[in-house]
């Protein structure tokens, strides 16, 4: 399930004409990752771009940060999908596979750079908060992991944002993947004693 991706980088190039203005104001914001719990830039469906927190809160978490797309009927998700869509912008998103302590990170991208449109869900919660949508793997990302991020192509950015989308279904062809650098990992400051030899 995605817990890190970016945003910052890649934002000027204007894939989806109608989000030209926010594309602009993205491509202003200095690139940064964003983790659980962090605020960060979303689309609401009236097109306003506004900063949320990461993850939903319930009692028994101060941060759910995926809603599963074969739930979004139940309870905890289907007023916030019925009224309260929006797009997360990312210029790239991680992913990680293997056992324990030989994880791989791989860092997923638009092919040709750009932003990513994410679908996702808000609510006040008393500040206003998202979840990202998870789908099925397509078969870029099913040798990877389970679930993927509900990416959405240009011409799905309007119907999913008016309520008249609710499958997901994103293209290989809509991703390419590389491996790379453990985001999440502190690099390790240099040593006191300097170099040995």
């Amino acid at each position: 399930m995605c817990t890190a991706y970016e945003i910052g980088s890649n934002a000027s190039r204007q894939e989806a004409p109608q989000l030209a203005d926010l594309i602009a104001a993205l491509a202003k914001l200095p690139p940064r990752l964003i983790r659980r719990t962090d605020s960060a830039p979303v689309v609401t469906g009236d097109l306003a771009l506004k900063d949320m927190r990461w993850g939903f809160r319930r009692p028994w978490s101060n941060a759910i940060n995926n809603a599963r797309a074969d739930k979004l009927a139940t309870p905890m998700w289907s007023d916030a999908f019925e009224h309260r869509r929006c797009l997360i912008p990312a210029s790239a998103f991680y992913e990680w596979s293997g056992p324990d302590r030989q994880k791989r990170t791989h860092r997923f991208t638009r092919p040709g750079g750009g932003l990513l449109w994410i679908a996702g869900l808000w609510e006040l919660d008393p500040e206003p908060v998202f979840s990202m949508i998870t789908t099925e793997p397509n078969a870029l990302m099913e040798p990877i992991h389970d679930r993927m991020p509900a990416v959405l192509a240009d011409h799905e950015i309007a119907p999913f944002l008016a309520g008249e989308m609710s499958r997901f279904a994103p293209l290989p062809a809509s991703l390419q993947v590389a491996d790379a650098v453990n985001p999440l990992k502190k690099p390790r400051p240099p040593s006191p004693q300097g170099e040995l030899f």
